[in-house]
């Protein structure tokens, strides 16, 4: 039931979403007085808000034989739903890493869908309580519209090892 629901979710979503046309809000962080970004996300978004992105992308190297094995597997991951805060270190960290990764496989980017979170795990108008957030960022993997596996906030091993483990079979351990 839990995954018909998540369905039926992604599905309503992406059509709500496609009409919002309210991607990259930006509001300022009441802890930090820095500018974030809340509700749904783009990748431009991500690099316009701040050097992080571009930083860790770059410094980045995922390991390439992780990544010639998950070329194996694209298929297996038709949708991959990304909830971040653009004030949370790991964010910052993991996801320009998931980038690049997503950019070696040649990930078509329609297959990618962020939510941004503040620090009270809100999105604006979306609601991620259906999605059993607790820790940003969270990496969602999808298979026919079931969630496969989670890498949720750190992997376990590697971004990339995690994500072969998912499609393998053996998603590592929830937090």
């Amino acid at each position: 039931m839990k995954h018909i629901i998540l369905l039926i979710s992604f599905m309503i979503f992406t059509f709500n979403i496609s009409l919002a046309q309210d991607d990259n809000q930006r509001i300022t962080d009441e802890k930090s007085g820095k500018e974030i970004l809340i509700g749904t996300v783009t990748r431009a978004g991500l690099e316009e808000i701040g050097d992080w992105f571009a930083t860790e992308y770059q410094q980045y190297q995922p390991d390439t034989n992780d990544i010639a094995l998950l070329k194996n597997f694209q298929s297996d991951f038709p949708f991959i739903f990304i909830v971040l805060g653009t004030w949370c270190g790991d964010s910052h960290e993991q996801v320009p890493r998931f980038f690049k990764i997503l950019d070696q496989l040649q990930y078509p980017s329609e297959k990618v869908f962020m939510v941004a979170l503040d620090r009270d795990k809100k999105a604006k108008d979306f609601c991620i309580g259906d999605y059993d957030i607790k820790l940003v960022p969270t990496f969602i993997i999808t298979n026919q519209g079931e969630e496969t596996g989670r890498i949720i906030e750190t992997p376990t091993e590697t971004l990339e090892r995690d994500l072969l483990n998912i499609l393998r079979g053996s998603s590592p351990a929830p937090r």
